[in-house]
């Protein structure tokens, strides 16, 4: 069985789930409310002004070790959606702290960065994001792990 990863990161594959996160970030962008939603949306903004080849770089960046953090979930999903399964309040939590660890050692590699600074700017408050992304992230990648 080939795993989450090595169909994600397939060279045929790869440029077409960077564009899908890309979309899905802009989509979870979009429905952000509240005060913690504008700041989150200032600051996605202020990443996209940098330029849209650098928001894809960075989410290029970090695929490889997304993709490897969701293979054992993927494996233990069996029939279940892969994105109700990550959204699952037994995992959400555990799951979301693992996402952000990946970001986390990226951020801290480009140190400097314009990218790294708007993420170190709303770090504090990524987790609850992160698990309110999860089924859509899931979806998204459960249509090219077939």
């Amino acid at each position: 069985m080939t795993s989450l990863s090595t169909r994600l990161l397939e060279p045929a594959t790869r440029p077409q789930v960077v564009d899908a996160l890309v979309q899905l970030a802009d989509t979870e962008m979009a429905a952000k409310t509240g005060l913690s939603g504008a700041v989150l949306r200032t600051a996605y903004g202020a990443a996209k002004r940098l330029g849209e080849g650098r928001v894809r770089r960075a989410v290029d960046a970090v695929l490889p070790g997304v993709a490897s953090t969701l293979d054992p979930y993927h494996d233990a999903a069996g029939a279940t959606p892969f994105g109700a399964y990550l959204a699952d309040p037994a995992r959400s939590s555990q799951v979301a702290d693992q996402l952000l660890a990946v970001a986390d050692a990226k951020a801290a590699a480009v140190e400097g960065n314009p990218l790294g600074r708007v993420y170190s700017s709303v770090r504090g408050r990524a987790k609850d994001h992160v698990v309110a992304a999860l089924p859509g992230l899931g979806t998204t990648l459960e249509r090219f792990a077939r």
